[in-house]
């Protein structure tokens, strides 16, 4: 009966959604299970098991402290890259936007050094038309 409850309650939790949750609850179990076992099944004195166990907590707790060192200093590398693109990402942006300025401000002026052609040979054709 109890082993049924049991199953229930492992069941309930693997079959959450979530994909992070699986490998954690797996080795929490396999942890207890483990632990549970090993101290029904030790053939060595109560102090003993428990010094073992005490030196494989505190390497299980290197190991950790080891693995969340790595992950840090990843994550503080990776985001030095992300500001360095993003820095790149911007420059050439303002870039492009300078240039496009450039653009924009020739062919303005072109524009109007056309109009003023335009508007020259207008006059020159209507004081032909009023002379005439």
């Amino acid at each position: 009966m109890k082993y049924n409850n049991f199953r229930k309650a492992i069941s309930s939790l693997t079959t959450q959604k979530s994909d992070s949750t699986l490998p954690v609850v797996a080795l929490l179990t396999g942890l207890a299970v483990g632990a549970v076992i090993g101290v029904l099944f030790a053939p060595e004195r109560g102090a003993d098991i428990r010094t073992r166990i005490s030196d494989k907590a505190k390497d299980l707790s290197d190991t950790a402290k080891d693995k969340l060192q790595t992950v840090k200093n990843k994550l503080r590398t990776n985001g030095q890259e992300l500001s360095e693109l993003k820095d790149e990402v911007v420059d050439q942006v303002k870039s492009k936007a300078k240039e496009a300025e450039d653009l924009k401000d020739e062919v303005v002026d072109e524009a109007k050094s056309k109009a003023k052609d335009i508007s020259e040979d207008v006059k020159s054709a209507a004081d032909k038309v009023t002379n005439s």
